[in-house]
């Protein structure tokens, strides 16, 4: 490697940097590992790609949240270039390479967006609930806590939309629905335990009974879970008198109001539920 290539990395480097004013250590550390590479002979191919890689590698490091494609859109690099040149530079100096942290991530966004404390909480809660289910495997972090944030940001009063969370994320709006359809199906009653942290434990329970039942029940097959899963929160609130908004619940779930009330109608008419005598109709 030529002390040349050094210096065409290293200025691109800077170029990285001045655009996205990250703090002065990113920069510090991106040199040193570029510098690093010198100082063990590591040929530097292509001084864009390396610099690139360097910075995405030292933000990893850190913990600080940057999207490949943030770095790839002010770099002649490619995203393929970088995410390459980033395991190459890192396996030649023994580096391991984290994952972004989603509950990093969130804590960035939300601050970015001036969301209030109590939403981000309800985010970091959704992801952790998630985790705990597995949904984080083979998942990108960006659209994991994209998907948190949107399922969060559902049942409050904001102005922030779906096609907003997706753009700060830089993810589509159909990536991002299909994650948090990922996640809803995953921690559905325990989701309805947060978002109803009143609610008495019969009533998770028994949203559990009757997702365990349209499981195996010939009316739910070929019906969206998304819409099974609102039916039955819908069921539950209203047998153990939660107080519910329905068009809240379609925001949440991209499920429409209608939807939601056939799958509520076909929970009732369908299950032998202790007390289903109970349900009023008239408050749906």
């Amino acid at each position: 490697m030529t002390k040349e290539s050094q210096e065409v990395a290293l200025e691109y480097l800077t170029s990285i940097d001045q655009s996205l004013h990250l703090d002065e250590s990113v920069h510090q550390y991106g040199e040193l590992l570029i510098s690093e590479l010198t100082s063990q002979g590591i040929q530097i191919y292509f001084p864009a790609n390396t610099a690139a890689a360097c910075y995405l590698l030292t933000c990893r490091l850190r913990e600080i949240p940057v999207r490949v494609t943030k770095i790839a859109n002010i770099s002649p690099a490619t995203k393929a270039d970088i995410l390459n040149e980033m395991q190459r530079v890192a396996d030649a100096l023994d580096l391991g390479i984290p994952n972004d942290d989603p509950a990093v991530i969130l804590e960035e966004v939300c601050r970015d967006l001036t969301l209030s404390p109590d939403i981000e909480t309800r985010a970091q809660r959704v992801a952790e609930l998630g985790d705990e289910e597995g949904v984080t495997s083979g998942v990108s972090p960006y659209t994991y806590a994209a998907a948190a944030l949107y399922i969060a940001n559902s049942a409050a009063d904001t102005d922030l939309s779906q096609a907003d969370i997706a753009k700060q994320f830089d993810v589509s709006t159909a990536t991002l629905r299909d994650r948090r359809d990922d996640l809803l199906e995953a921690i559905g009653s325990r989701l309805f335990e947060l978002h109803f942290p009143t609610a008495p434990p019969e009533a998770v329970s028994f949203v559990d009974d009757l997702l365990q039942h349209a499981q195996t029940a010939q009316w739910a097959k070929n019906k969206r879970h998304m819409g099974i899963l609102a039916g039955a929160w819908l069921y539950a609130a209203n047998k153990y008198q939660i107080e519910i908004d329905t068009a809240e619940l379609a925001s949440m779930t991209g499920v429409s109001v209608s939807t939601i009330r056939a799958r509520y109608e076909d929970l009732v008419n369908h299950t032998s539920t202790t007390g289903r005598g109970n349900t009023d109709r008239s408050q749906i």
